[in-house]
């Protein structure tokens, strides 16, 4: 009976070592998993078996045979390609060198479209972008009725946009556990309610893939009696 107990002591401590083990080293495993992640998605946008990455290969072919350096060197033109430009915009060209490209890429139907959504995108990474990263709000979206199943999302703007004479809002959620896409919904405004949260606070707990997931998120007062959360209309 005792060399059992004795077992069971040995045992319990040995569990109790894995375990302290595991939640010490689960830091940097999800930190391993998420740049793993970035670096598989960055991979296949501008790897070199890519359209950009073959480009980039022949740039470094004429100065390279091996495909490795070649791509190396591809990268490396155009990074003194970015330099040499933002040299001139830093030297008072910006203004210049935007026009020409508006000039250019927004005269082509399509090209266009996608070149003003990208602009814009990057326009709130640049100088004043935390302040248009700051007017984003969390919110709680509802999939059926209230109680139900829902996810936390991102509400780039409080714009209700009419689509066949509903509301709807139009929220981002993010994916985990690199939360730079995601999916854009278009959700029924009363689907939609406005929560006390950060914008930092929400891409932790996507980081986190809910490990650092909220125990209780306060409750915010509606702003009008049919807890609609902006009075902006925009016809789609």
């Amino acid at each position: 009976m005792t060399i059992d107990r004795r077992n069971k002591s040995v045992w319990k401590r040995l569990v109790r070592y894995f375990v302290a083990g595991a939640f010490t080293v689960l830091p940097l495993v999800l930190t391993v998993v998420a740049f793993s992640w970035g670096i598989g998605f960055l991979s296949d946008l501008v790897g070199p078996d890519t359209f950009l990455g073959q480009r980039l290969s022949t740039v470094g072919l004429r100065f390279a045979t091996n495909p490795i350096v070649a791509y190396a060197l591809g990268w490396l033109s155009l990074a003194v390609v970015v330099f040499v430009v933002g040299f001139l915009v830093e030297s008072g060209l910006r203004g210049f060198i935007r026009r020409v490209i508006d000039a250019v890429l927004r005269r082509v139907p399509l090209v266009g479209k996608v070149y003003e959504t990208s602009q814009q995108l990057v326009n709130m990474l640049d100088s004043g972008g935390d302040d248009k990263l700051k007017g984003m709000s969390v919110v709680y979206c509802n999939f059926g009725d209230r109680g139900g199943v829902g996810v936390l999302a991102l509400l780039p703007k409080q714009d209700i946009i009419k689509i066949n004479g509903s509301d709807f809002y139009v929220v981002l959620v993010p994916q985990s556990p690199v939360p730079i896409g995601g999916g854009l919904l278009f959700m029924p405004v009363e689907s939609v309610q406005q929560v006390d949260m950060s914008v930092d606070k929400l891409m932790s707990v996507y980081v986190s893939m809910g490990v650092v997931a909220p125990d209780d998120i306060p409750e915010r007062a509606p702003q009008h009696p049919d807890d609609k959360m902006g009075d902006h209309s925009t016809e789609a």
